[in-house]
Protein backbone atom coordinates (compact mmCIF):
# COMPACT_ATOMS: atom_id res chain seq x y z
CA UNK A 1 0.00 0.00 0.00
CA UNK A 2 1.39 3.47 -0.62
CA UNK A 3 1.46 6.24 1.63
CA UNK A 4 -1.63 7.98 0.08
CA UNK A 5 -3.56 4.92 0.17
CA UNK A 6 -2.41 4.41 3.20
CA UNK A 7 -3.36 7.95 4.39
CA UNK A 8 -7.00 7.89 2.98
CA UNK A 9 -7.27 4.28 4.77
CA UNK A 10 -6.56 6.03 7.81
CA UNK A 11 -9.33 9.34 7.09
CA UNK A 12 -11.75 6.68 6.27
CA UNK A 13 -11.54 4.86 9.67
CA UNK A 14 -11.94 7.68 11.33
CA UNK A 15 -14.64 9.79 9.56
CA UNK A 16 -16.66 6.25 9.66
CA UNK A 17 -18.20 6.52 13.04
CA UNK A 18 -19.48 10.40 12.56
CA UNK A 19 -22.56 10.71 11.42
CA UNK A 20 -22.99 13.81 9.76
CA UNK A 21 -19.58 13.17 7.55
CA UNK A 22 -20.31 11.85 4.33
CA UNK A 23 -17.08 12.63 2.66
CA UNK A 24 -13.77 14.33 3.30
CA UNK A 25 -10.50 15.79 2.05
CA UNK A 26 -6.99 15.87 2.69
CA UNK A 27 -4.99 18.75 2.96
CA UNK A 28 -0.78 19.17 3.42
CA UNK A 29 0.05 21.32 6.49
CA UNK A 30 3.62 21.83 7.20
CA UNK A 31 4.31 23.19 10.95
CA UNK A 32 7.75 24.72 12.00
CA UNK A 33 7.99 23.89 15.20
CA UNK A 34 9.73 26.74 16.83
CA UNK A 35 10.36 25.60 20.89
CA UNK A 36 11.23 22.75 22.52
CA UNK A 37 7.67 22.77 23.90
CA UNK A 38 4.52 24.31 22.25
CA UNK A 39 0.83 23.48 21.19
CA UNK A 40 -1.36 23.58 18.39
CA UNK A 41 -4.84 24.13 18.23
CA UNK A 42 -6.56 22.14 15.78
CA UNK A 43 -9.77 23.38 16.41
CA UNK A 44 -11.59 20.03 16.43
CA UNK A 45 -9.67 18.75 12.87
CA UNK A 46 -8.02 15.71 12.98
CA UNK A 47 -4.10 15.81 11.60
CA UNK A 48 -2.33 12.47 10.54
CA UNK A 49 1.59 13.19 11.33
CA UNK A 50 3.18 12.50 7.72
CA UNK A 51 6.77 13.44 8.51
CA UNK A 52 9.59 11.53 6.57
CA UNK A 53 11.70 11.50 9.53
CA UNK A 54 12.82 13.63 13.18
CA UNK A 55 15.48 15.41 12.67
CA UNK A 56 18.69 14.12 14.65
CA UNK A 57 19.55 17.04 16.62
CA UNK A 58 16.37 15.77 18.99
CA UNK A 59 16.32 13.03 21.03
CA UNK A 60 12.91 12.25 21.67
CA UNK A 61 9.67 14.01 20.63
CA UNK A 62 6.44 13.49 22.64
CA UNK A 63 2.98 14.49 21.04
CA UNK A 64 -0.22 14.33 22.62
CA UNK A 65 -3.64 14.79 21.82
CA UNK A 66 -6.93 14.31 23.19
CA UNK A 67 -6.71 11.04 21.84
CA UNK A 68 -3.14 9.65 21.53
CA UNK A 69 -0.20 9.79 23.04
CA UNK A 70 3.05 9.48 20.55
CA UNK A 71 6.77 9.19 21.67
CA UNK A 72 9.95 8.50 19.62
CA UNK A 73 13.25 9.13 19.23
CA UNK A 74 14.58 9.59 15.53
CA UNK A 75 15.99 6.35 15.55
CA UNK A 76 12.59 4.12 16.32
CA UNK A 77 10.74 6.95 13.79
CA UNK A 78 13.05 5.75 10.96
CA UNK A 79 11.90 2.18 12.45
CA UNK A 80 8.49 2.63 12.35
CA UNK A 81 6.38 1.54 9.19
CA UNK A 82 2.82 2.27 9.17
CA UNK A 83 3.10 2.98 12.76
CA UNK A 84 4.27 6.49 12.26
CA UNK A 85 1.18 7.90 10.48
CA UNK A 86 -0.64 8.99 13.86
CA UNK A 87 -3.52 10.85 14.20
CA UNK A 88 -4.14 13.64 16.39
CA UNK A 89 -7.43 15.59 17.38
CA UNK A 90 -8.87 19.11 18.95
CA UNK A 91 -4.84 20.16 19.88
CA UNK A 92 -1.09 19.03 19.52
CA UNK A 93 1.53 19.55 22.47
CA UNK A 94 4.90 18.95 21.07
CA UNK A 95 7.86 18.27 23.99
CA UNK A 96 11.16 17.98 21.94
CA UNK A 97 14.32 16.71 24.33
CA UNK A 98 17.55 17.76 23.50
CA UNK A 99 20.65 19.64 24.57
CA UNK A 100 20.58 22.32 21.84
CA UNK A 101 17.54 22.79 20.56
CA UNK A 102 17.15 24.24 16.53
CA UNK A 103 13.56 24.58 14.77
CA UNK A 104 12.43 21.88 12.73
CA UNK A 105 9.22 21.18 10.64
CA UNK A 106 6.38 18.64 11.33
CA UNK A 107 4.31 17.25 8.21
CA UNK A 108 0.54 16.59 8.20
CA UNK A 109 -2.42 15.66 6.43
CA UNK A 110 -5.14 17.58 7.52
CA UNK A 111 -8.46 15.48 7.35
CA UNK A 112 -10.95 18.19 5.72
CA UNK A 113 -14.85 16.39 7.04
CA UNK A 114 -17.72 17.43 4.54
CA UNK A 115 -20.68 17.51 6.34
CA UNK A 116 -24.09 15.99 4.56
Amino acid sequence: MNTSELLHTIAKDRVAGLRTIDSYQLKPTVVKVTKADMSLDLKNDMWILNTKGLPSTIQELEMISSDNVFTATPEEYDLMDEFRYQVFTDYIDIKTQTDDFKPFRLEFVKIIPHRN
